[in-house]
């Protein structure tokens, strides 16, 4: 299957990010964060993932009698897209994004100030190097953030980064 498509499924994409944010997780953990998909279900689209390359096994743990394999991002495993392919990486990420704005505000306890939830977009005037730089200095900020895990006070929030293409904008808005 082409690894474009593969990701495409929206279950696939959250076990995909679900391993990007935490590293590495067995399929019990996975299919704990997929609660509402089918354990089966989760263990065919991680079995997809594995034999689409894009994730692999970098631990077995035997538990009462079985094999229990932990999985990682494989390295180089996400594919750098162009044109159509792209464009569809770029519906799926906003619809998983819309889905999950639509599943916080459902549950009718969405508290947008409270949360910290916030829809904002910057315009920049940069060069490509500024521009690179920035991003650098991004991941660089980000980094410690991702590593934490919850508990202690913590509680897991998505960031979601979107750098769209030069174009005519209307009115500038800034950060939080």
């Amino acid at each position: 299957m082409d690894r474009a498509k593969l990701i495409l499924n929206p279950a696939r994409l959250r076990i995909l990010q679900h391993l990007k944010l935490r590293g590495r997780a067995c399929t019990a953990e996975l299919v704990e964060h997929l609660a509402g998909v089918p354990r089966a279900t989760v263990y065919h689209h991680v079995k997809l993932l594995e034999q689409g390359g894009l994730i692999e096994v970098v631990q077995e743990n035997r538990v009462r009698g079985t094999v229990e394999k932990v999985y990682a991002m494989k390295a180089g495993g996400l594919p750098v897209t162009e044109g159509a392919d792209a464009a569809a990486l770029s519906t799926a990420f906003h619809m998983g994004l819309m889905q999950e704005m639509n599943d916080y505000f459902g549950r009718g306890e969405g508290d947008c100030r409270r949360d910290n939830v916030f829809f904002t977009s910057a315009l920049l005037c940069l060069t490509d190097g500024e521009y690179a730089a920035l991003l650098r200095e991004l991941v660089e900020l980000l980094k410690p953030y991702a590593e934490r895990t919850e508990g202690e006070g913590r509680r897991l929030r998505k960031l979601s980064i979107i750098s769209s293409p030069p174009g005519e904008t209307g009115d500038e808005h800034e950060f939080p």
